[in-house]
């Protein structure tokens, strides 16, 4: 994080407090204390990311001229932008990003208040600039990609940059579903960790993830879906229940999880048939077994 203090003011101390405060915080810190150079303090404003003003107020002091084009730059750039001046009330622009306060103490209570979001800020910036780096670009489809090509490292880097966990890629398919499709466990744990809607529908398929999953017949990531609160008596776009899907499967295990946790094997397709109903038809016993233990 790049800090830019400006202090026209006579008192050191309270530069030398935010600078140790900021740089306890491993920001790099510079101070500019005149505006005889323009283009050394130009320089400074255009690679800093946060600037903090001490001292007179710029709008009622004979350097208002000078001053009034950075205020605006920073506003401009909606850049944090931090003013300590006791007589504020003609600071005209104040906002979000422009904030003023009466004395310092004010300002450092709010500077490490704010500091786990500056701090996070930095991380996604960094995170998409080593992804610009490796030639990836910061979207849907390509954590999609990286996602079905199991590169942890590269999806890291996604998570670092901020991406949205709920975000689809071009087809409308959800990440968790995805990470499912492509028999991703580790990534199911870490997208629902980080608050991915695990009953998202895919508008491909219709699916949720643990339709997926069943799809997949994949037991492991059923079994976390299930321990993560899936609902299991959802019906895909096509009217087929997950039991449903689970008997064309013809996986014992997925079957067994499925209606130990309440799965309703009675719930009809779009042609009228249950689970129960598909495992006589097809005499798969075992299955049928299975539903009417739980039925008894």
């Amino acid at each position: 994080m790049n800090w830019l203090i400006i202090n026209l003011s006579e008192n050191n101390d309270d530069t030398n407090i935010l600078k140790d405060l900021l740089v306890s915080y491993n920001a790099d810190v510079t101070i500019c204390d005149s505006f005889e150079n323009v283009s050394i303090l130009e320089e400074y404003i255009n690679h800093c990311e946060y600037c903090i003003w001490l001292g007179k107020n710029p709008y009622a002091s004979e350097i208002y001229m000078k001053v009034a084009y950075y205020f605006g730059f920073f506003i401009g750039k909606q850049l944090p932008f931090f003013c300590v001046i006791s007589d504020n009330k003609v600071i005209p622009a104040k906002s979000e990003n422009c904030l003023v306060f009466d004395d310092l103490t004010s300002l450092t209570n709010t500077l490490k208040d704010r500091f786990p979001e500056f701090i996070e800020k930095e991380k996604q910036k960094n995170a998409k600039l080593k992804l610009i780096e490796m030639g990836i670009p910061f979207n849907p489809d390509s954590f999609a990609f990286h996602i079905a090509s199991d590169n942890e490292k590269e999806c890291s880097l996604f998570f670092d940059a901020g991406i949205d966990i709920n975000s689809r890629d071009a087809a409308g398919t959800p990440m968790l579903c995805i990470a499912a499709r492509n028999n991703r466990k580790k990534m199911i744990e870490k997208l629902i960790d980080l608050g991915a809607d695990i009953n998202a529908i895919s508008l491909d398929r219709g699916y949720s993830p643990i339709m997926d999953a069943v799809w997949k017949s994949n037991s492991e990531i059923v079994e976390i879906l299930i321990s993560r609160g899936a609902n299991l008596d959802f019906i895909s776009r096509d009217g087929q229940p997950i039991l449903v899907l689970a008997v064309g499967t013809g996986n014992e295990k997925i079957c067994r999880l499925l209606v130990e946790n309440g799965a309703d094997f009675s719930i009809c397709d779009s042609m009228g048939m249950s689970a129960l109903a598909y495992a006589k038809l097809f005499k798969k016993e075992k299955l049928i077994s299975i539903f009417e233990a739980v039925q008894k």
